[in-house]
């Protein structure tokens, strides 16, 4: 349930500094004589990832797991292509949607349609890291935004939560604008959007599109496609139940309004949770509401980041590699990711969310009811940055929803 504001940049210098071995876990040692070696290349850290190795290594005594971390997002991607080009290409590593179209592209990792290890994941995790019905990583999480609202607010105007349609959202901001309630926040200052996406992921689920079908248009058009989500999302600004200010927004700044009873609404997700409890309120957390009553209730929303396979690995290693992804599937592994915090999103595992996710996670994630435009289209770092910037704009009122749109496909297309 992790997620990131993510623009890459590729720094010669943090590229050259990740080349430094990193502590290992595993293989190198005199007692690993005989055993099969895997390579694993992660941007979780060793503490994270040591219970898992340990395990593995104890119920597989002919395998041993030569570990190494770089930090997400630049950083590993940079360090993992360094790899890749200069024939020292790790066995197993992430797969995400920043660098999955040149993995892909490259023939750098191993096609794993029909695998034991991929059969149990979610439709919308094997969407994520899939290309032209083919999968190509293991993705076993997600994470969903919702509304987080204050409970007593709410009840001054006759609510116990949030309505389940756009328009009735917007009837509910009116009545506690009314009772002198500021009704909805939103971090644009983090380029938070949230709303549009969950809105195209419908739309584009109605008509039946396949989402992974998107990067391979040509053009590629993520402002035509979301143009319609993001005139109804403006709806708030333009009647004046968010403030044009939210532009100056950060999540840090949207949070603390939210604890303090400022305002009774706030898009966000998990990762803001513990905050809510500390701060003691009565606070719940609903799925966003459905554009209108003919589509579905959708949340903006992301797979995690995937495991892959090196193409090249044959023999022992591919074996071994392919046992470690099993292992990565098995009741131990998916308990302790669930353990850790992950909402985990394969058939026959439920993880124990908090009381107020259960909504999200069994009806957004569970059902992969859920959508994130900068995982469907090839350059995601130049969709983010100009997302981030029209936006800006958007809220402000300098620009209409048909102008951000254009800005964004042109902006897109020059990338090509």
């Amino acid at each position: 349930m992790k997620v990131k504001n993510i623009v890459r940049t590729v720094a010669a210098v943090a590229a050259g500094a990740m080349l430094i071995p990193l502590a290992a876990c595993g293989g190198g040692t005199a007692a690993d004589s005989g055993k099969t070696k895997i390579t694993f290349l992660s941007w979780d850290n060793e503490q994270t990832m040591s219970p898992f190795i340990e395990e593995f290594e104890k119920e597989n005594p002919d395998i041993s797991i030569d570990f190494s971390y770089a930090p997400p997002t630049a950083e590993y991607i940079q360090t993992l292509q360094t790899r890749l080009v200069g024939n020292q290409a790790p066995d197993v590593f992430i797969i995400t949607s920043e660098n999955k179209n040149d993995l892909i592209d490259n023939g750098y990792v191993l096609d794993m349609t029909g695998k034991s290890y991929t059969e149990k994941l979610s439709q919308a995790n094997k969407d994520f890291v899939s290309r032209d019905g083919k999968v190509y990583g293991q993705s076993i999480s997600s994470w969903a935004a919702g509304i987080a609202y204050n409970k007593e607010l709410l009840k001054q105007v006759g609510y116990d939560t949030v309505p389940s349609t756009w328009d009735e959202f917007l009837d509910l901001c009116k009545k506690l604008q009314d009772n002198g309630v500021s009704p909805y926040i939103e971090a644009i200052g983090d380029g938070a959007d949230r709303i549009p996406d969950s809105f195209t992921g419908a739309i584009l689920a109605d008509k039946g599109i396949d989402v992974t079908t998107l990067a391979s248009k040509d053009p590629q058009t993520p402002g035509a496609n979301e143009k319609e989500a993001v005139k109804a999302w403006m709806k708030v600004y333009d009647e004046g139940y968010a403030s044009r200010d939210n532009v100056g927004v950060s999540g840090d700044d949207a949070k603390t309004q939210f604890v303090n009873g400022q305002v009774a609404m706030y898009c966000t997700g998990a990762w803001d949770f513990s905050t809510f409890e500390q701060a003691g309120f009565d606070w719940g957390f609903a799925q966003i509401p459905a554009l209108d009553k003919n589509h579905e209730q959708y949340a903006q929303g992301s797979p995690s980041p995937g495991l892959a396979i090196y193409s090249k690995l044959d023999g022992d290693k591919l074996k071994a590699a392919e046992k470690f992804l099993d292992f990565m599937v098995s009741d131990w592994s998916l308990e302790q990711r669930s353990k850790n915090g992950d909402a985990i999103t394969v058939d026959g595992f439920e993880s124990d969310v908090t009381e107020q996710y259960k909504d999200v996670y069994e009806n957004n994630l569970k059902t992969g009811k859920y959508f994130l435009m900068t995982n469907f289209y090839s350059n995601p770092d130049v969709l983010i940055s100009t997302n981030n910037a029209e936006v800006q704009q958007l809220v402000q009122g300098s620009i209409t929803a048909d102008q951000w749109a254009e800005n964004i496909d042109a902006k897109m297309a020059s990338a090509q």
